[in-house]
């Protein structure tokens, strides 16, 4: 039995083989016919007038957009770090500047002569460091003991006449205060009064007591000036001719101030003191040529000396060769100097306001000749080739928003079709209040530079809050959205519409919203609301 049904399958399988190889047209068409059966059961869905939309994936971005106006990213208040009278000012509100240009400097003179002497001794020992690392040849010696000799020679010509000098100074001052000025003072109760009454009797006072003074001052000095001769030892002469200098001074100064006195309008219009004025005038005349006469002596001995003892030491750093310690000892010296040169063009760079960065000046509160306090801003500038914008992002944004998010810029003045590259750089931790509404401020920042972009240009900012480059997206009007995270699609399945729970996450600007559960590609989705209509005119 089972045998012959066997052999009846094996030959109905035969019979249809062969059937379909001798009509092969019959084949093709009933194939056709099955392949429409199959699609139509995949593919059919309700009649939804066209509304419908197939599940794919691709990019989505979730945006804040603000607006705000572009401004510099880098301002400076710049000030002087010391106190002084301005002697010029370079720049006007509105200037462009370049980093590193001056744009104000102070009255400097006192630094720039402290500069001048620190870089002249920095000079000094250098070349005395350079001879003690050369071996000193006969020859070279030679030569400096012969400069040596002549400093020697010019220096004791030097206080060859400073005892003629000293006994001048004595003699011109004992002149000025006992004959010329004698009618001027009357000595009364250990001091001298002046012997008319002045229309300043605080200049008055000042006068009396420096003549009193002046008693003492020469007194000492003539006592020592009467036993200096031309065989007094250097160190005496020295000192001597230090006190007649001191006595010149001191001198001159009396005779300044009883000028002052004299010629005071008040004075001048008394006609009872024009003796006295007489007077002055002839001492003022002695007083200019003795001060004169000791300063160029006093200008000559100095020289002398400095030449003497510069010889001195090139002739004894000669002699000693290239002895290790000294060469130490002598760079040590020289470091010193270094540093007092550096020291010195520090406290000029005080003086002075340069330009930080490239930029544009704001405003110059300052003019030449008014004297500036130290730390008070006299200049500000701002940045010439670096751009920001400042906005505000409300509360129910700023969560969204971090630091670094990259940002999408248009700027009204080019259209929406040019967009420029930026990135959120500071975020302000506290909040303000624009009507009822809190919001914070936040800088966003140009991506390099760009000769485009001007200060003052309106700006709309989109800044990505979110983006995924491939995420399961659908248009908005296919799903009901329930929360911010829940919501329902209807999905097509053969002749029937299932509405299925999915969860919601990224909203694109575009109107797409990203499904992060309950979908897969190639889901066929319908409208909501078209499936509403459609049911209802069924009904």
């Amino acid at each position: 039995m089972t045998s012959t049904i066997s052999h009846f399958f094996s030959h109905a399988y035969q019979a249809t083989i062969s059937f379909f190889a001798h009509h092969k047209t019959y084949t093709a068409f009933l194939f056709v016919i099955i392949s429409a059966i199959f699609l139509y059961s995949i593919f059919s869905t309700p009649k939804i007038n066209g509304e419908s939309y197939m599940v794919v994936t691709g990019p989505i971005k979730q945006y804040v957009k603000v607006a705000g106006q572009v401004q510099s990213s880098k301002d400076a208040n710049l000030a002087f770090q010391s106190t002084g009278a301005a002697s010029y000012v370079t720049v006007r509100p509105g200037d462009k500047v370049l980093q590193g240009k001056v744009l104000a400097t102070l009255q400097s003179g006192d630094f720039q002569a402290a500069l001048l002497q620190a870089e002249a001794n920095l000079a000094n020992v250098t070349s005395l460091l350079n001879q003690l690392q050369q071996a000193a040849r006969t020859e070279e010696l030679t030569l400096k003991e012969q400069t040596l000799q002549n400093a020697k020679d010019l220096l004791e010509q030097s206080y060859g006449f400073i005892p003629d000098s000293i006994q001048n100074v004595d003699a011109v001052t004992a002149d000025v205060i006992k004959n010329k000025f004698s009618a001027l003072f009357v000595f009364s109760n250990s001091r001298y009064l002046l012997s008319f009454s002045s229309c300043d009797q605080r200049l008055q006072s000042e006068i009396e007591t420096k003549r009193t003074d002046l008693e003492n001052t020469l007194a000492f000095f003539q006592k020592k000036s009467g036993v200096i001769t031309a065989i007094s030892s250097a160190q005496t002469i020295d000192k001597t001719f230090n006190l007649s200098y001191q006595a010149t001074i001191v001198t001159n100064d009396l005779v300044n101030s009883i000028s002052n006195l004299l010629l005071l309008p008040c004075s001048i219009s008394n006609p009872s003191l024009d003796g006295y004025r007489s007077s002055l005038s002839l001492a003022k005349t002695s007083m200019t040529s003795l001060f004169s006469d000791i300063a160029s002596k006093r200008s000559f001995l100095i020289d002398a000396k400095n030449a003497f003892n510069q010889a001195l030491g090139a002739v004894n750093f000669a002699k000693a060769g290239t002895d290790p310690h000294r060469i130490k000892a002598q760079i040590a010296l020289v470091s010193q100097a270094e540093a007092r040169v550096m020291s010195a063009r520090s406290d000029i760079q005080k003086t002075m306001i340069v330009a930080p960065f490239t930029g544009v000046i704001k405003s110059v509160d300052i003019s030449t000749g008014e004297k500036v306090s130290a730390g008070k801003t006299v200049i500000s500038m701002l940045a010439a080739d670096s751009f920001e914008i400042e906005a505000k992002v409300s509360e129910v944004d700023i969560v969204k928003v971090k630091q670094g998010a990259v940002a999408e810029v248009t700027l009204d003045v080019y259209g929406q079709s040019a967009t420029f590259p930026a990135t959120v750089t500071r975020i302000n931790s506290t909040t303000t209040t624009e009507g009822s509404v809190p919001v914070y401020k936040i800088i966003i920042t140009f991506n390099g530079k760009d000769d485009r972009i001007k200060q003052g240009m309106t700006a709309n900012i989109k800044i990505i809050t979110e983006s995924k480059s491939k995420a399961i997206i659908v248009p908005a009007r296919f799903v009901k959205v329930l929360s911010s995270k829940e919501g329902q699609v209807t999905i097509s399945s053969l002749s029937q519409n299932i509405v299925r729970d999915v969860m919601l996450g990224i909203r694109g600007e575009d109107g797409y919203l990203e499904i992060t559960e309950g979908l897969f590609p190639g889901d066929i989705l319908v409208s909501p609301t078209t499936v509403r209509r459609e049911s209802q005119k069924n009904n």
